[in-house]
């Protein structure tokens, strides 16, 4: 099994706490899935290029993008030359050069009154990015995520810090994407990850635990491998009940196509699909230190297989996170430490994950050919996907060993393109289709009136050189805008503390951490 979540695993006092205050919360009903756009910033009216020096876009009503090659990603399409006007954190026209203005209360051809200008002249702008499998719930890395253009981020397993997380970045108090969360993991009597998640040992108390879960406002469940069949059953039907998402793991007692019939919404990891296109009579790996590995099998598919099943998905509309970067990437990675924290992102990476990944690396490091086997096979499954129209999200599952925060979604993109997907449309996955999934169509992934005015403006044009994505000229997160320079300094103050030693207290948190990442990943 591939994927990990060490950042919400807790001890059991810290986890004890934890569900105290979630329980004080469902009470009061207002733990909630996803962010709301606050006000944006600028420092009253005046222009400026997407070279300037200034931090954010401070108090001004309104931040206007002019001259600037615009892609919508919506019916539009691409307007060579354009504006987009942004109010409140919202956009509020999208204009073709020369057309009449469309905005209430402005002249054609001028901005907004006390607007802040920005001169894209050169430059695209697109939506912004959405990394559809992450664990994080707020801090110092959503420096990462917003200076590799990402806007947006979907973590399965939710819990009291991803709510804080998610209120605090676009209000401005701590710069990051919007969190987009399920709720707490459930798992079977005995979780693979222990107390930080919820041990389900019965139908009707998983009832009781996804009712719970609703009336505390998530909106999403995370279902996981060790549930047996009528949990797992109840569970699923609770959820469709109570109009909650289901994202899930194909648990031991089920097999993926249980889990189609039982219309489930997303799969992560590709997690049983190698079961369900193996090729008949080819040998099936065994177990691995009680952990199903799949790669072995993946060797096996029977490309035949592959786009029968593709169809059945598409058309039950399950959709598939196949996290190339945890499933391929950090085998290659973990046969040389020592090179992947030569890289220069390494400095944003905090000394308790790079222990924890080095520590890692000889475990991880026994599979690398069998990644390496597997991986053409596994490309091969999500071009089928593709193909048949069945839904694919790009999703990282940061911070496994070696995916990083932020940076990850690059490599992700990359493997989806290698698989055979045009950019253009790998584009289209990681941001309308990000929204479509999580019922936010319109709401962001596109530029389009009315929708949240999370953008990223680019020196190139992506769907010729992906490259670009990799250092935005500026990034605008509910209305508020970080030029390059703002970026920069806060990836500096992240570089700063993640080098600095540690308190005591940090020390002790970071140790335990690392104790119990010690198992073999699975979130």
């Amino acid at each position: 099994m591939v994927s990990a979540n060490i950042l919400v695993k807790k001890s059991a006092a810290r986890a004890a706490a934890d569900a105290l205050m979630i329980a004080v919360i469902a009470v009061a009903g207002v733990i909630a899935m996803g962010g709301c756009a606050s006000g944006i910033g600028g420092g009253g009216g005046g222009k400026t290029g997407a070279g300037s020096s200034a931090a954010t876009s401070g108090p001004s009503s309104a931040v206007v993008f002019e001259n600037v090659r615009i892609m919508t990603m919506g019916p539009d399409g691409v307007i060579e030359r354009g504006r987009v006007v942004v109010d409140d954190g919202v956009i509020v026209a999208v204009e073709r050069a020369g057309e009449p203005a469309t905005a209430p209360g402005r002249a054609p051809d001028r901005a907004p009154r006390d607007a802040t200008v920005i001169d894209g002249a050169g430059k695209t702008l697109m939506p912004g990015l959405a990394d559809m499998h992450v664990h994080y719930s707020g801090g110092t890395n959503g420096a990462a995520f917003l200076a590799n253009g990402v806007t947006s981020v979907r973590a399965p397993w939710g819990n009291l810090e991803a709510a804080r997380g998610d209120e605090a970045a676009p209000a401005g108090d701590v710069p990051g994407p919007h969190i987009y969360f399920s709720g707490p993991l459930i798992d079977g009597p005995e979780p693979i990850w222990g107390p930080g998640a919820v041990a389900a040992s019965s139908p009707d108390f998983v009832r009781g635990v996804i009712e719970s879960q609703r009336a505390s406002g998530y909106k999403a469940v995370k279902l996981y491998e060790k549930l047996d069949a009528p949990t797992y059953r109840a569970a699923a039907a609770a959820a469709k009940a109570a109009k909650m998402q289901i994202w899930t793991h194909v648990p031991d007692a089920l097999t993926v196509d249980d889990l189609i019939a039982l219309e489930v919404d997303s799969i992560e990891h590709l997690d049983g699909y190698e079961a369900a296109v193996l090729r008949d009579g080819a040998p099936r790996a065994p177990a691995d230190d009680g952990v199903r590995d799949s790669l072995q099998n993946w060797a096996h598919a029977d490309p035949q297989k592959m786009a029968a099943f593709a169809d059945r998905l598409a058309k039950a509309n399950v959709w598939s996170a196949p996290t190339f970067s945890v499933m391929l990437g950090r085998y290659a990675a973990s046969t040389d430490p020592d090179a992947y924290f030569a890289r220069p992102e390494a400095v944003y990476i905090s000394q308790g994950l790079k222990r924890w990944w080095t520590g890692s690396a000889a475990r991880i490091a026994v599979s690398a050919e069998a990644a390496r086997v597997a991986a053409p096979q596994t490309k091969a499954m999500v071009k089928a996907l593709y193909d048949a129209g069945a839904g694919l999200l790009v999703g990282s599952d940061t911070p496994n060993p070696f995916v990083q925060h932020g940076f990850s979604i690059h490599d992700e993109i990359a493997y989806f393109v290698d698989a055979g997907i045009p950019p253009k449309d790998v584009l289209r996955l990681a941001t309308t289709e990000a929204a479509r999934f999580l019922n936010e169509e319109g709401t962001f992934g596109v530029i389009a009136p009315g929708a949240r005015a999370d953008l990223l403006l680019l020196d190139e044009d992506p769907v010729a050189a992906l490259a670009t994505l990799r250092r935005p000229a500026a990034v605008m997160v509910a209305g508020r805008v970080f030029d390059r320079a703002a970026l920069d300094a806060l990836l500096a103050a992240a570089a700063a503390q993640y080098q600095a030693p540690p308190e005591e207290a940090a020390q002790e948190e970071e140790a335990a951490q690392e104790e119990e990442a010690a198992q073999e990943e699975g979130a």
